[in-house]
């Protein structure tokens, strides 16, 4: 994809906010009661391309959800200014309060997580939250996230592994708090609120924190997963079964699909591998139309642009048909997933 020129930029594109949101076809309307009644929050980190992070925000936007974006101190002036200017045509869609300077595997990339979750902590109505990075995009639709989150019923939603992890990450550190056992996961979650609320306020997380900062390399895989994998802390929706080992079908990790090099669940890619993780092609179509988990990490829109386009117009023809009632969405396989019965 070609990159924008300063007549076409994002930057002279929102200059007038109402053609924008017009012409580029976002959902203005909560579409069905049920969504109205059940906010989402994101916090989406970014740091380059504005156009693929705005194909993204247009297509989980509804109004009654709330958005925070980070984007990375390092980032230009410009193109910062070119994610700035999207915000400012909506009300809901925010950049979070401090810009966070971040190094892949260093504890910026935990902070500004944080940054985010603390942001939205003041809009009281969301539900849930979903943390992103402008390199995803949804498998499914935002009347599908609810109907998936009102089964899952304040259950939270992350990876949580034991047996493959090499503890050495954590042995510089000392003892863990609070008799805190550490779980490896990705960052990426989906959580209730009270959880968030735990994350940044409640003393224990705090201590917490401290000692994951004092870890090895990504300390974001160990706050998150193990705040969800120790419910001797009281968290409401953490899961109080045993952590299961990789990846079992018993708890599947549903917040992301990703595709890893050499992984036990490993499936062909038909992209290009960057750090070991697929960067889907136009030949992943296919799988990414039936997986069942909520987004796709990762895409990059300089490689097979279509891939990401195809999937856009994917949820753009799902949302149409749920919403003249041509599709209905089959929820049996999140119903029956033992796991989100076993929380506190």
């Amino acid at each position: 994809m070609k990159k924008s020129t300063k007549s076409d930029s994002i930057r002279n594109q929102t200059r007038d906010c109402q053609k924008f949101v017009k012409t580029r076809g976002y959902i203005t309307d909560s579409l069905f009661e049920e969504e109205k009644m059940f906010p989402i929050a994101y916090s989406i980190m970014a740091f380059k391309s504005p156009e693929q992070f705005e194909i993204l925000l247009r297509a989980i936007y509804r109004p009654q959800n709330i958005y925070c974006i980070h984007i990375d101190k390092k980032t230009s002036d410009s193109i910062f200014e070119e994610f700035s200017s999207m915000t400012r045509c909506f009300q809901n869609v925010f950049l979070a309060s401090e810009r966070i300077s971040v190094q892949w595997g260093g504890k910026g990339e935990l902070t500004q997580e944080l940054v985010c979750m603390k942001d939205l902590l003041r809009y009281s109505k969301w539900k849930y939250l979903i943390n992103l990075t402008g390199q995803e995009f949804p498998l499914r639709t935002n009347y599908e996230l609810v109907k998936i989150l009102k089964i899952f019923n304040g259950s939270n939603e992350g990876e949580g592994i034991l047996k493959r992890v090499n503890k050495d990450r954590w042995a510089y550190a000392g003892q863990p708090p609070h008799k805190i056992r550490p779980i490896k996961g990705a960052v990426h979650v989906t959580v209730n609120r009270k959880f968030v609320e735990y994350a940044i306020n409640n003393p224990v997380a705090k201590d917490f924190l401290a000692w994951v900062q004092k870890t090895g390399p990504v300390p974001d895989e160990t706050f998150f997963p193990s705040l969800i994998h120790n419910p001797h802390l009281g968290i409401p929706g953490s899961f109080k079964g045993q952590v299961e080992t990789d990846y079992s079908e018993k708890k599947p990790f549903l917040s992301r699909f990703k595709s890893w090099s050499g992984a036990p669940n490993y499936w062909p890619c038909h992209g290009y591998f960057v750090r070991g993780i697929c960067i889907f092609g136009l030949g992943d179509l296919p799988l990414l139309a039936r997986r069942p988990e909520f987004f796709a990490n990762k895409f990059h829109i300089d490689h097979e642009p279509h891939t990401l386009l195809c999937l856009d117009q994917l949820l753009f023809n799902r949302t149409r048909d749920e919403y003249s009632g041509r599709l209905q969405f089959e929820t049996d396989y999140y119903e029956n997933l033992e796991y989100i019965k076993n929380v506190v």
